[in-house]
């Protein structure tokens, strides 16, 4: 790697007025000064173009039909210079560190590996809101890719925010899967690990996440769910194949799907890893108790959050 490898900072954007503004600026604040700063427009509606015009020369911007994040980004990536990429939602922020201090995490340890920081998150108003810790990873600072991949499963996908990963591993694991709306980026993750890429992971929260009512996580459930069952028919091979007693990855993506309330997808985790002696009775039992929790979870969650977080997103 060189001494002070140029990053790129992609900003996706989708009529993103609100917001970008402080996104871009985080970006630009950044302490390592070796970077680029791309504007991806996404064929906003609004005035997102000229507030990224507004920034001249400082950015650089480009502008395609509306298609998605995925499409966004895969073209930043496309286009970037970088042998870093760092993604920034139009909406969420950077701390002024962010870069730098993963830059040289990530120095000490070879090509294969991917940077991630923790997250806080923050309302409308870019009040704090909680703080998210990387899980399964607080105590552990690298991560081989069977835990790396073991951790992203079982608890979700990792802010795709407070990544930092190398520009050759697109040219090796693949762009984002455009046919995905909810899912692309937990696709993409899941690719690096099975492709052998481990993890640094920094305690330090870089990232500030911002929570509203605009965001597809919060309106995008049945989107979810078809992504879900979209990359069950692409992953279930690869699991399979990768899965053993000590790091059962079949098993822990048929919890994930269990967990939220995706039968089609577990029966299909179930009938191969039945095949591969890798899911027993008992296992089977213990999905279908997950699976119970997972009909019930939304109603759960949404208990949760008005008694115990009312966090306001209008």
């Amino acid at each position: 790697m060189q001494e002070r490898p140029l990053v790129s900072i992609i900003i996706p954007v989708y009529n993103g007025a609100n917001y970008m503004r402080e996104a871009i600026d985080s970006a630009l604040a950044q302490t390592y000064s070796n970077i680029e700063v791309i504007v991806v427009n996404d064929g906003s509606t609004d005035n997102t173009e000229e507030i990224a015009l507004s920034y001249g020369d400082k950015i650089r911007y480009l502008y395609k039909d509306n298609g998605g994040v995925s499409s966004a980004l895969n073209l930043g990536i496309r286009e970037m210079k970088g042998e870093y990429f760092s993604w920034l939602s139009h909406d969420d922020k950077y701390e002024p560190n962010k870069v730098e201090n993963q830059i040289k995490l990530i120095s000490s340890y070879g090509k294969n590996t991917l940077a991630l920081c923790g997250t806080w998150q923050i309302d409308k108003n870019s009040n704090l809101l909680q703080r998210k810790k990387i899980k399964d990873a607080s105590q552990t600072r690298f991560l081989t890719w069977q835990e790396g991949l073991k951790s992203l499963i079982l608890h979700g996908s990792f802010n795709g925010c407070a990544f930092l990963i190398p520009k050759s591993a697109f040219d090796k694991c693949g762009l984002f899967d455009e046919s995905l709306r909810y899912s692309q980026d937990l696709l993409m993750w899941i690719k690096l690990f099975l492709n052998r890429y481990e993890l640094v992971c920094s305690t330090g929260c870089d990232v500030l996440s911002r929570v509203h009512d605009k965001q597809l996580t919060q309106t995008g459930r049945s989107v979810f769910h078809k992504d879900c069952q979209y990359m069950g028919d692409v992953l279930i091979s690869d699991l399979a194949e990768l899965s053993t007693k000590e790091y059962n990855f079949l098993y822990y993506y048929a919890k994930f799907n269990a967990k939220y309330n995706n039968p089609q997808v577990v029966k299909q985790y179930i009938t191969k890893g039945k095949e591969k002696k890798l899911i027993g009775l008992r296992k089977v039992l213990k999905l279908k108790l997950i699976m119970a929790y997972g009909r019930i979870r939304p109603l759960i969650r949404r208990i949760y959050y008005k008694i115990f977080k009312k966090v306001k997103t209008q």
